[in-house]
């Protein structure tokens, strides 16, 4: 009898851990926070979370590739601040990041975001992104050269 009733008991738990939304449209809005994106993927030094073109036309949009990093339905991309000088781009990639209950799935999947830029003189220019690692901040840092 005392079986059935742990049995019954393990059932009953493991319903509701699998009623529990598990996309974060369906979860309720004050779970989340906006939070600076995690940009570290792969081995170290790996950059994968910048793609940029090698060389651009001065006064030309062109488009970067920015990836945060997170678990399945608990992460859903953000915007990105951009701070544009003459010659650099810093862009800080956000997040919304489920804080509440239950807790998010151990996977790990990038959140690619296009983003246009455009740089209006000629010469070398430099394109940094900002986020965040395991345990510190990380900046990747891209050099391109702007066409006349």
């Amino acid at each position: 009898m005392r079986v059935r009733s742990i049995f019954a008991l393990f059932c009953a738990l493991a319903l509701m851990a699998c009623s529990a939304p598990s996309d974060g449209r369906q979860r309720t809005q004050d779970a989340w926070a906006r939070v600076v994106g995690r940009v570290d993927a792969g081995p170290p030094g790996s950059q994968a979370a910048l793609q940029t073109p090698d060389s651009v036309s001065a006064g030309v949009p062109f488009t970067i590739n920015v990836s945060t990093y997170g678990s399945t339905g608990c992460i859903h991309p953000d915007r990105s601040d951009i701070q544009q000088g003459q010659s650099s781009v810093d862009v800080t990639a956000y997040d919304s990041l489920w804080v509440g209950s239950p807790p998010c799935l151990p996977d790990w999947h990038p959140y690619p975001r296009a983003l246009e830029l455009r740089f209006g003189l000629a010469g070398p220019a430099f394109i940094r992104l900002h986020g965040r690692g395991a345990d510190s901040a990380l900046t990747f840092e891209r050099a391109i050269i702007v066409r006349p």
